[in-house]
């Protein structure tokens, strides 16, 4: 582990190599599995899609330290996703399915893609969770979320001065607009988000280290601004946020 004087809301842990990092992030996702299995019976997960988790969701299939990950007991939902067939190219589904899904035994009825072709997908993946936790007051809590963090402090599908920032009262929403990366989102809102019991946030590359610095000065000077830089408005209500982050992110560029 590194030393940084990077400080960010909640934990920060830090690992040169990117071996080492998916280990550790495996190794947080392993105990809190195995925890809300013996707790409760069953262990919800929810993945990010793009480039940077898609070696880690490699590496908790081909490492065998992982594989006692309880998959049969485990629902997995999707942070977000493109509004796009689930067999595009773009569908954060199709890469999570290829890398993961397809390598492990969780029941098929307890993997949850966001269903694209429906005429309000957000409505739909919401009325699917409602289904599986029940027709709750407040939003359930995952027991482990994976986010990721662009370039531009977006976090899920939640991007800068974008419509679904200002969702209070749904757990799903649909978004799009001039500063949503195109296509059309579909993404889990704040309050389900913050619902968590168990946030992570991945972000790996020495490109990534000036937004981290400016959320550093941005919440030191003036607390969070979701508007601007959405990640901010990312704070758990009861549970608890650990950034994993390697060496060139922390630090810049050389780590």
């Amino acid at each position: 582990m590194n030393e940084t004087t990077l400080q960010l809301p909640g934990e920060v842990r830090i690992t040169d190599e990117a071996d080492a990092l998916y280990d550790e992030l495996a190794a947080d996702l392993l105990d809190v599995a195995r925890e809300a299995v013996e707790q409760r019976g069953q262990f919800h997960l929810a993945l990010s899609g793009g480039g940077t988790p898609e070696p880690f969701y490699v590496r908790l299939v081909i490492d065998p330290t992982w594989r006692t990950l309880p998959w049969k007991q485990t629902h997995i939902w999707l942070v977000d996703e493109r509004w796009v067939p689930r067999e595009d190219a773009r569908s954060n589904f199709r890469m999570i399915r290829e890398a993961l899904i397809t390598q492990v035994p969780t029941p098929a009825e307890q993997v949850h893609p966001v269903p694209t072709t429906s005429a309000d997908p957000a409505d739909a993946y919401e009325a699917a969770m409602r289904e599986v936790f029940g027709d709750l007051a407040e939003a359930p809590p995952l027991d482990w979320v994976l986010l990721g963090m662009g370039d531009d402090a977006h976090t899920a599908s939640l991007f800068p001065q974008s419509a679904a920032l200002d969702v209070t009262d749904r757990w799903i929403a649909n978004n799009d607009g001039p500063n949503v990366v195109p296509p059309p989102r579909i993404t889990m809102t704040y309050p389900l988000l913050n619902a968590a019991r168990n946030l992570r946030v991945l972000v790996t590359g020495a490109k990534k280290h000036a937004t981290l610095r400016r959320i550093e000065q941005h919440m030191k000077e003036h607390g969070p601004d979701p508007s601007v830089l959405p990640i901010t408005g990312v704070s758990p209500a009861r549970g608890n946020i650990t950034w994993f982050l390697d060496g060139p992110a922390a630090m810049g560029a050389g780590g």
